[in-house]
């Protein structure tokens, strides 16, 4: 437990001054809507408002393309080489790390802190969970949540109501056909809402006040597939007028077919029919759109509260999602879209940020050291686990004023690949063991580039074999790119690694990948 100084506890006494955290999690959320590309069909009035109160950052990173381990990361506010979590069957608290069970999770940061520590919804992956037979000690339980929010709710699992809108088709099938229009919207992302409200409405007294601070994390799941929409949400998005991707195939561009996972296109080199794609981009826009309104009912019942000016929220995706960009569809891979979020900071007490931008190479690993600076908390350094693995992300305060804090951000993905002849094909790891991956790749992002290499894995120690030369390698040219209002079809075509006139540049960029990850 942390130890609290008398000046904490006075601040934590006084509730006209306590700062609260609303944490929004939002699942397979590509930057591509009115906030990143004012350009762009998508319809998110909700999110694109925060954004206009808030800072919004246009170089933001997951830790890993894949809900289970980016979750774990930004959780913990550790990378996955560190919670040894990077497929989607494995827990981080007894099934990674051998400290892991003794580490202070980012709720449980401001449990120990003294607040409430409120969730409802998808924040936690579903693998945080004991089973049926011990519903109490799901989603962390105690050791991250108050008793307010105890059972944990996400209704898309512990009530078991997320696939009724798509029975066909479940979660599962090929993204043409993986949807459905439903006249109430998804209603795993209504109940969570529902219960985040009915949390925030405990927690907060009729005047604004609050008695406790509190940090209330909400998880939304859609866009997640199945991509249920209401038929409104569907109209929005004629099908004619649906672009398809430039950049179809893996065809002419040099990219590694490691770098490719085999996902509902035919192969690296044969894409969907552009009118089955037209319809998995429909299904997801609309999925987007209705989980933005259902997102607007919370954000409206904040302000209603009384509470928002003393409230920072916190708005991002677990990771990007892929719309047919070289082929490639959901995220699974370290290319940008993959691994590049929205990332949106509402601080009403920062002055001179509301409607501001960041550059700022920002990593979801960063949000735990980030929120507790801006509740005036400390970040876990006192029990043995929080010693021996501490924290590894930055703060990101001083970004919201315009300083520039990181240099890099850093990104992997394993694969498991059946036939070496063909790497692409059959080569996820979603619900394989550690000890059975073949190859991780390690990816970086600086300001003019990013630069990825591929090594073979010890299945025996669970780390990438760095002795061994790079299975392969590849590196984008980012120079003259505009990060904000980017265009996905415009970037990351053409793989540059063994041009000659880039030695120097990618001996730098291995140098970086070897200072973070080998250990």
């Amino acid at each position: 437990m942390i130890s609290y100084t008398l000046p904490l506890l006075i601040f934590l006494a006084n509730s006209a001054l306590a700062k609260n955290i609303v944490h929004i999690q939002i699942d397979d959320l590509r930057t591509e809507f009115g906030a990143y590309n004012p350009n762009h069909v998508i319809h998110t009035p909700n999110i694109d408002k925060l954004s206009s109160e808030g800072v919004t950052f246009d170089r933001a990173y997951a830790q890993q393309a894949l809900c289970n381990p980016s979750r774990a990361s930004y959780m913990t506010g550790r990378y996955p080489d560190t919670t040894k979590i990077w497929n989607l069957i494995d827990n981080w608290r007894y099934m990674g790390n051998k400290y892991s069970q003794l580490w202070t999770s980012l709720p449980g940061m401001f449990l120990a802190a003294g607040y409430k520590s409120l969730g409802s919804g998808k924040t936690y992956h579903d693998t945080v969970q004991n089973g049926a037979m011990n519903a109490l000690f799901e989603y962390d339980s105690f050791r991250s949540w108050s008793p307010e929010s105890l059972p944990y709710r996400n209704p898309g699992w512990t009530q078991g109501i997320d696939f009724l809108g798509c029975p066909e088709t479940r979660w599962g099938g090929n993204v043409t056909v993986a949807w459905c229009e439903r006249k109430t919207g998804d209603m795993s992302d209504v109940l969570t809402i529902d219960h985040a409200i009915d949390l925030l409405s405990e927690a907060v007294n009729d005047d604004g006040s609050v008695d406790t601070p509190f940090y209330l994390a909400v998880g939304l799941h859609k866009p997640h597939m199945p991509w249920i929409a209401k038929p409104e949400h569907f109209d929005m998005y004629p099908l004619d007028d649906m672009k398809v991707a430039k950049q179809k195939t893996l065809n002419g561009t040099n990219i590694p077919e490691i770098a490719f996972r085999d996902c509902d296109s035919p192969s690296p080199y044969e894409p969907l029919e552009d009118s089955d794609a037209k319809i998995a981009r429909r299904a997801y826009y609309a999925a987007v759109t209705g989980m933005d309104e259902e997102l607007g009912r919370f954000l409206q019942a904040l302000e209603d509260s009384g509470a928002a000016e003393n409230t920072a929220v916190i708005l991002h995706s677990d990771h990007g999602w892929q719309l047919g960009e070289r082929g490639m569809w959901a995220k699974n891979t370290n290319w940008e879209a993959a691994v590049r979020v929205p990332l949106i900071m509402k601080v009403p007490w920062l002055e001179g940020t509301a409607g501001t931008r960041s550059d700022e190479l920002a990593e979801l690993v960063d949000i735990l050291p980030t929120v507790a600076e801006l509740a005036g908390i400390d970040v876990p350094h006192t029990n043995l686990g929080d010693r021996m693995n501490p924290i590894e992300g930055k703060s990101l305060v001083k970004s919201l004023t315009g300083e520039r804090v990181k240099s890099a951000a850093f990104s992997q993905y394993p694969r498991k690949p059946k036939d070496m002849d063909e790497p692409w094909k059959s080569n996820g790891i979603g619900h394989d063991e550690a000890e059975t991956f073949l190859y991780m790749g390690y990816s970086v992002r600086v300001e003019e580039w990013r630069y990825t290499e591929w090594y073979p894995w010890s299945q025996e120690k669970l780390v990438a074999i760095f002795d061994d030369a790079p299975y392969a390698r590849e590196l984008y040219d980012w120079r003259g790119v505009e990060s904000e209002y980017m265009d996905y079809d415009e970037v990351e075509n053409l793989n540059v690694a063994e041009l000659s006139e880039n030695q120097e540049t990618t001996e730098g960029l291995h140098a970086l990948l070897m200072e973070q990850f080998q250990k």
